[in-house]
């Protein structure tokens, strides 16, 4: 049952993942919250700045894309395998995404009073930690050969 719980958890992870993917990935302008932080409406940037920004927001809305793809693919056939390996990799690659997502809104947080989503990042490591300890994947795994 734990392993299926958190099963489900890093389908989510992978859901959200995708979700955020597309929306960075197909937005037209930055968010409200990155208009606060610069302190300028998207409409008076110049053109070669909104170029250089959507090129990036489509960039990270790539990567947020394929790593909700490789997870909900790698938490599939981990856990129909029993893959420890995966069953390590998944929360690791969580917990480096959102650890990075979360150092990038909190720096901008810090830097501007912008309401950037550096809770949810936070939340979503704290979700991979409780899908980890879970699963605990290092029952099942030989460490001395």
């Amino acid at each position: 049952m734990r392993m299926k719980l958190a099963l489900g958890i890093y389908l989510v992870f992978g859901a959200v993942d995708g979700a955020l993917g597309v929306t960075y990935f197909s937005t037209k302008q930055f968010m409200s919250y990155h208009a606060e932080a610069v302190g300028t409406p998207w409409q008076e940037l110049d053109v070669g700045v909104q170029t250089l920004i959507l090129a990036l927001m489509k960039l990270a809305g790539g990567g947020w894309f394929a790593l909700g793809v490789i997870t909900i693919a790698l938490a599939l056939v981990a856990f129909k395998t029993h893959s420890v390996v995966a069953r390590f990799t998944l929360p690791a690659a969580a917990f480096i995404s959102w650890s990075a997502s979360l150092a990038a809104t909190w720096g901008v947080y810090q830097a501007t009073g912008a309401p950037t989503p550096w809770g949810p990042s936070l939340a979503m490591i704290g979700f991979a930690l409780l899908a980890l300890l879970m699963d605990a994947p290092w029952s099942a795994a030989r460490l001395c050969p």
